[in-house]
């Protein structure tokens, strides 16, 4: 039943619902009809019965009360007296007996009754006799006695039926209680009334569902028929048909929604038109992208454009180093000759005796930037080389300790850094030794001199499944994540004199034996490098 109710539409949820809390209403408002008209009913009877009491407490005289239930006598002219008086009331009033009532009454509750109306028979209460009463009946006759005021009982049931009691007293000169007029009304009516109420009230519920049910499915039908169109519109985009369009609707809130489903529609299609082109540029595909019927098809289309355009990039990356392997060998050609040369003379003029010493000083900074251009040389030699020259086992953790051998002295004693070097022993990696010093001794002068003001550089040695890693931590200046996009290619440092080739030759000698480099970095909190070389088989 549940899973059915949760695959009905929702304009028939809507108005199964909505019939629903109407069924309750109507059923509920219904209810509280019936009990409200008993209560008043029921209310009215017992004034009626109480105004009777009153109205006939006066036509009997105490003295008679008294000498009748002194006498309790058949024959006794007061009780025919009285049995007349109190008769008068079945013709006047019908569903009515009127009882007097002896003050006396006892320990098992039962009242005596001193004369009474006819019809007697068809409520067991009989003149000159005990009655054993209901506690209803009991309770509001005693109140009577004790407050000598008039009490009526609420609705009682006994053997013969549904009844409601008024009781007044009747007292003497000296004040005291000698008898008690009883009213009992026949309150069957009630029962006979609530069922005619009931009957016309189920009628109207009726009535009025029959009418609310028409009423319901034709509203439910005119507010729900814009969010049908959008379901429709939602089925046929699904089935790729991005030309739909949905009308405005009167309410805010679906005409916002239907605005922007066309404004998605819109997008759609452009982007279909876009794709479909891009497909034809590259050939991944002969047949027209908006044709398509399905998500998933453009979607591997799409795949197959990135696949391409990945593959483009990567040619392109190779012919970008191929001229610069072929530059860099044409420069270190034509003009490393020349400068070994000029390296040399300036050399000889250095080992001079009579040189003042602010010509020594001139020669040694040419010197310094001699060398600062073979060593620039030198990385675009490294980038022509076109393949590892030897292929061999390293132990890394050795290693690194020598290339930290080398750069310790030269990290406290220029920037005032501290080394925390955390060596794990026994991994050996496959690649060549020359290189990888190369690109650690790279990489560790770089986190030296991007800090400053000093700060800590942390280098650890340990393995995976598959790779040794070199992981190389500084506390410097750090890089942007645009920053990080560039960093490895040709022409782009962040250092004043920089050229970017150092870094480019790391990122290719890694790659040359099979690893990778990932770089981690923050503005302001350092940077992160982690070198995977491949495990020696």
């Amino acid at each position: 039943m549940k899973d059915q109710m949760n695959n009905l539409p929702l304009s028939k949820k809507a108005f199964l619902f909505s019939f629903y809390i109407s069924f309750i209403l109507v059923v509920t408002t219904a209810g509280l009809i019936l009990i409200l008209q008993a209560k008043e009913m029921e209310k009215q009877m017992r004034s009626r019965v109480t105004e009777m009491s009153l109205l006939w407490n006066n036509t009997l005289d105490a003295k008679d009360i008294s000498e009748l239930n002194n006498r309790r006598d058949y024959s006794h002219p007061l009780f025919h007296q009285i049995t007349e008086k109190l008769s008068i009331v079945n013709k006047n009033a019908r569903h009515t007996n009127a009882y007097l009532l002896s003050p006396e009454f006892t320990d098992e509750n039962d009242i005596f009754i001193l004369a009474g109306s006819g019809g007697t028979e068809e409520t067991d209460m009989h003149p000159l006799a005990y009655y054993a009463a209901e506690s209803a009946y009991i309770n509001s006759y005693k109140d009577a006695i004790l407050t000598k005021a008039a009490t009526a009982t609420g609705l009682y049931k006994d053997h013969f039926g549904l009844f409601v009691s008024s009781f007044v007293p009747i007292t003497g000169q000296t004040g005291e209680v000698v008898g008690v007029i009883n009213f009992k009304m026949d309150a069957a009516l009630i029962n006979k009334y609530q069922k005619n109420i009931l009957i016309y009230v189920i009628g109207m519920s009726l009535l009025l569902m029959s009418i609310g049910y028409f009423i319901l499915n034709k509203g439910l039908r005119k507010v729900l028929s814009p969010v049908n169109d959008i379901i429709f519109g939602f089925n046929e985009v699904s089935n790729g048909n991005f030309n739909v369009k949905l009308k405005s609707a009167d309410q805010y809130d679906v005409g916002v929604i239907a605005e922007r489903f066309n404004n998605m529609t819109s997008q759609l299609s452009l982007l279909f038109e876009r794709l479909s082109a891009t497909s034809e540029e590259f050939g991944t595909n002969n047949k027209n992208i908006a044709t398509m019927h399905r998500f998933e098809e453009a979607i591997d289309e799409m795949e197959q454009i990135l696949h391409k355009t990945k593959i483009q990039r990567e040619l392109q990356k190779a012919e970008k180093m191929n001229a610069i392997g072929q530059l860099a060998a044409s420069v270190a050609h034509e003009i490393r000759n020349p400068m070994t040369v000029v390296k040399g003379f300036l050399q000889i003029f250095l080992a001079k005796e009579q040189m003042s010493e602010e010509e020594r000083t001139y020669i040694k900074l040419m010197i310094e930037e001699m060398n600062r251009a073979e060593t620039i040389i030198n990385d675009y030699l490294s980038l022509a080389k076109p393949d590892m020259e030897q292929v061999e086992e390293v132990d890394a953790a050795e290693a690194a300790t020598k290339v930290l051998d080398l750069m310790n002295s030269y990290a406290m004693m220029s920037k005032n850094i501290n080394v925390m070097p955390t060596l794990t022993e026994g991994v050996f990696i496959k690649g060549n030794l020359s290189e990888l010093k190369q690109v650690l001794i790279n990489i560790l002068k770089n986190g030296i001199e991007a800090m400053k003001e000093g700060g800590t550089l942390t280098v650890a040695v340990y393995r995976d499944e598959k790779y040794g890693i070199f992981e190389i931590s500084d506390t410097g200046i750090g890089m942007s994540s645009e920053e990080l996009e560039r960093l490895g290619t040709a022409f782009y440092s962040l250092k004043e004199k920089g050229t970017g080739i150092g870094m480019m030759v790391c990122y290719q000698i890694i790659e040359r034996m099979k690893g990778k480099i990932e770089v981690q970095s923050q503005n302001g909190q350092g940077t992160t490098f982690k070198i995977y070389v491949p495990i020696m088989d």
